[in-house]
């Protein structure tokens, strides 16, 4: 569970924020505040701030600034601070009035932030859950919405999760290839350029790498 504050001095834009964080399960809004000094008595105890860039006694670019440990979502009706905001390091920067899709985002973003590293890897095998151990996965390959783990002993679904969050959860060897494929460079066995850049595996399977991922493939391989 992730505990959030929310820090907005308007009470319709308070309670709107609060609704739209209750939709969520993995998140747990702790605590609501109107100023910055009262924030400030309590902010160890969270690990996200929804925070209004104007507030009455201190700008909420200023109270980020001061903040450790805490993850930021900027939520605002000023368009003109984003940059300002990623610089100080936000997971996010939401313009009022906020739509539904665009929190989702941002809730996504905040999950991925707060994620664990995956010990093992979880799949579906009849009714049970299977752990995997990263060693014995040769890829992952996108399966419509859902992941299939190609393993040195069988093919299974991944459970629960897409490449999308896999990709930001597995061991540094696990690179993105393509939009479809994550491969574990720790079975690779070459590397072809031409005429379209692939991998081959210790297996002999051939994993293609798209244009968009040639750099971070080369960059893992070789450096």
């Amino acid at each position: 569970m992730i505990k959030v504050a929310v820090l907005e001095d308007e009470e319709l834009a308070r309670e709107s924020m609060i609704q739209l964080i209750s939709k969520y399960p993995q998140l747990k809004v702790s605590g609501t505040f109107r100023s910055a000094k009262e924030f400030s008595k309590h902010k160890k105890e969270f690990d996200v701030v929804f925070v209004d860039v104007k507030l009455p006694s201190e700008s909420g670019l200023s109270i980020a600034r001061k903040l450790k440990g805490v993850g930021i979502v900027f939520v605002t009706a000023y368009e003109q601070y984003a940059a300002q905001a990623f610089e100080i390091g936000a997971i996010d920067y939401l313009v009022k009035p906020v739509r539904e899709e665009r929190f989702a985002l941002c809730v996504e973003r905040i999950i991925q932030t707060y994620s664990k590293p995956l010990v093992k890897l979880p799949v579906k095998e009849g009714k049970s859950i299977l752990m995997i151990n990263f060693d014995k996965i040769l890829y992952l390959e996108a399966f419509g919405k859902k992941s299939l783990a190609v393993t040195t002993f069988g093919e299974y679904e991944v459970y629960r999760w897409g490449l999308n969050e896999l990709e930001k959860r597995l061991p540094k060897n696990f690179v993105r290839t393509h939009k479809s494929y994550i491969c574990n460079l720790d079975k690779v066995k070459r590397l072809i350029r031409t005429p379209n850049m692939e991998i081959e595996l210790d297996d002999s399977t051939l994993i293609p790498v798209s244009r968009q991922y040639q750099k971070l493939v080369k960059y893992s391989l070789f450096l």
